[in-house]
């Protein structure tokens, strides 16, 4: 019925949504070269793209959903396909939203907390399908990240229902042209720097890369890793490490957004459920390594 309901109300931008993603992964992918040029053979256009595709369509799944949803069906499934969708709109989104509206401040710290959470098993699906060989380690790290985050999330489960009106996250359309390159360009160049920084510092450089560009984009600064562990350019134990430092690196991203968009009030609510998430990633990759 929904599905349903969703068609009958498709707008031109869903529609179009569904047909540049079609172009991005029957027209483009398919004749792209698969072999690899430039500095170190960092380039290869077609893996470059298929991760482009890969991403789109997940984020494309989250967009719809949303489409679908709407805010009708409460935080958690909004939290959970708005971390599909992109988690960092998300927790931007409803900081301003408990910013402008001081009761429904622990409902938006729940969303948050959820979309945060998705993050984590999003990119591990990622990691099973580009790096099958990483996806236990993985696995063992984010889940000790995942768990805590949930807990925390459900503590404040019983008070979902009385949360009101909550707005759909304002997310771009993860299939356009000019979101897919800019994404496959900004790959490519955390590609480059991360081979580059390799060569000349070890995996040093490797982790500066994941810091850096993980602050603002952990799906480049992860899939770049993944690229570099397929090519034995660097080990499992430091492939993980990478990774993980890459989502903490986004988790500091986004606690700055709660902190300066939301104000003190979510801060209080939030901050814990997050530094939970990144405590059980450190604590699990103490354990790992």
């Amino acid at each position: 019925a929904e599905l349903k309901q969703f068609s009958q109300r498709m707008t031109p931008k869903d529609i179009n949504s569904i047909l540049q993603f079609a172009v991005l992964s029957l027209v483009i992918l398919p004749i792209l070269p698969s072999e690899d040029f430039g500095p170190y053979n960092a380039i290869n256009p077609r893996q470059i793209w298929w991760m482009v595709v890969l991403i789109s369509g997940l984020a494309l799944a989250g967009y719809l959903a949303l489409r679908i949803i709407g805010a009708r069906h409460g935080a958690a499934v909004l939290g959970i396909f708005g971390g599909l969708a992109s988690s960092t709109a998300t927790t931007m989104m409803f900081s301003r939203h408990a910013r402008d509206h001081g009761d429904l401040v622990r409902m938006s710290s729940i969303v948050i907390l959820i979309a945060n959470v998705m993050v984590m098993i999003r990119l591990w699906l990622v990691a099973s399908v580009v790096a099958p060989e990483l996806s236990k380690p993985v696995a063992i790290v984010f889940a000790c990240g995942i768990v805590p985050g949930v807990s925390m999330a459900l503590y404040g489960w019983r008070l979902l229902s009385a949360a009101g009106h909550l707005p759909t996250p304002e997310v771009k359309n993860p299939t356009e042209l000019r979101t897919a390159l800019s994404f496959g360009l900004l790959y490519a160049i955390v590609l480059l720097t991360a081979a580059w920084l390799q060569d000349i510092a070890g995996n040093s450089g490797l982790f500066i890369v994941a810091v850096a560009s993980g602050l603002t984009d952990a799906d480049a600064s992860v899939l770049s890793t993944l690229r570099m562990f397929n090519l034995q350019i660097i080990p499992d134990n430091d492939a993980v490490v990478a990774v993980t430092l890459a989502l903490i690196a986004n988790l500091i991203f986004k606690i700055g957004l709660v902190i300066s968009i939301g104000g003190g009030k979510l801060a209080r609510h939030v901050l814990p459920g997050l530094l939970a998430i990144g405590g059980g990633m450190t604590a699990g990759l103490l354990l790992l390594v």
